[in-house]
């Protein structure tokens, strides 16, 4: 019998997110960088999950992603878009996930924390994994990531890109929070 099967399920949210040496993950409009291979990356990860992000996050990808729910947080009531779901509060997001979740009888149990700045800092304490691009610039000015403690934060692997032609050297790498399991 499955977690959901007997009631018991357990999700997690994991945060999803490419940064700058300097915190940044954004502009506020679009991506800043174009990685090889990092946009697979992020669907690797987040297939079959329900995406939390802010209304900017929504409008710079433009449209629903295939194979997940989009969740978009947003403090305009009046809001709405085709494609997605439009909530008021985290709380509403976590809830609309965790039903997408029951409804697609799946055994995923992960919700994606899926940016930008502002959703990061609501729920990046709710987090049990942080799945980081990191990206070896420096760019002035946008959009941050929240300053979190790393020390409570394990990371679990690494792998190194040297920069190329067209993409400065970035790495990707997998935290789990050491502080105990973080059930939703």
């Amino acid at each position: 019998m499955s977690n959901s099967e007997n009631g018991t399920s357990k999700f997690q949210m994991v945060c999803v997110v490419a940064m700058a040496n300097n915190r940044v993950i954004g502009d506020g409009d679009s991506l800043i960088w174009h990685l090889p291979g990092d946009l697979a990356r992020v669907k690797s990860i987040t297939m079959g999950c329900p995406l939390i992000m802010g209304r900017r996050t929504w409008h710079s990808i433009g449209r629903p992603l295939p194979g997940r729910l989009s969740i978009v947080l947003t403090r305009d009531t009046q809001w709405h878009a085709d494609g997605c779901i439009a909530v008021n509060s985290l709380s509403q997001a976590i809830a609309e996930g965790k039903k997408w979740l029951a409804q697609t009888k799946t055994e995923e149990n992960r919700l994606i924390l899926f940016g930008g700045g502002e959703i990061y800092n609501l729920g990046i304490d709710l987090c049990q994994w942080i799945e980081l691009t990191t990206v070896n610039i420096s760019p002035n000015g946008g959009t941050l990531f929240p300053k979190i403690n790393w020390q409570e934060w394990q990371r679990v692997s690494s792998q190194t890109h040297a920069a190329g032609a067209t993409h400065p050297e970035f790495g990707y790498h997998r935290y789990h929070y050491s502080g105990g399991t973080r059930y939703l």
